[in-house]
């Protein structure tokens, strides 16, 4: 199973059904596990969701790390296309248009091992309740 495919299995356990999640009208969850940061999962529009911790940081949040990720419910695939912490900020968009592919399969294995970690952490066997 290719790691996007397993991108989506995993989000979709993770949300509680991706389709459903993108569909509500709140549009964002936080999950919590002890021990760990807040997880802030939101929709950024039809196809696309961020995956973000955050820790304050002289009264600012500071994302760390922050994910958005298209989302293709036809071939249930999730590619990661951002990615950003306190130092960096990443896209796999270029300026004439087209994707760095490197970069793209190095953002989705980044997402492929936090996603099984924040399983390993307990986050997914959590209500998934929308934040206020």
């Amino acid at each position: 199973m290719k790691t996007i495919d397993t991108n989506f299995r995993l989000l979709n356990e993770l949300t509680g059904g991706l389709l459903n999640f993108i569909s509500s009208p709140k549009g964002h969850l936080k999950l919590k596990s002890q021990g760990y940061m807040d997880l802030t999962i939101e929709r950024l529009g039809a196809n696309e969701v961020s995956l973000t911790h955050y820790y304050l940081q002289n009264g600012d949040l500071v994302p760390d790390p922050d994910m958005q990720i298209e989302i293709d419910f036809e071939k249930h695939s999730a590619s990661a296309t951002t990615f950003q912490n306190s130092m960096i900020f990443q896209t796999v968009h270029l300026s004439d248009g087209g994707i760095n592919l490197k970069l793209q399969k190095d953002l989705n294995l980044f997402l492929h091992d936090w996603l099984k970690n924040l399983k390993a952490q307990g986050f997914y066997q959590n209500p998934r309740v929308a934040s206020d």
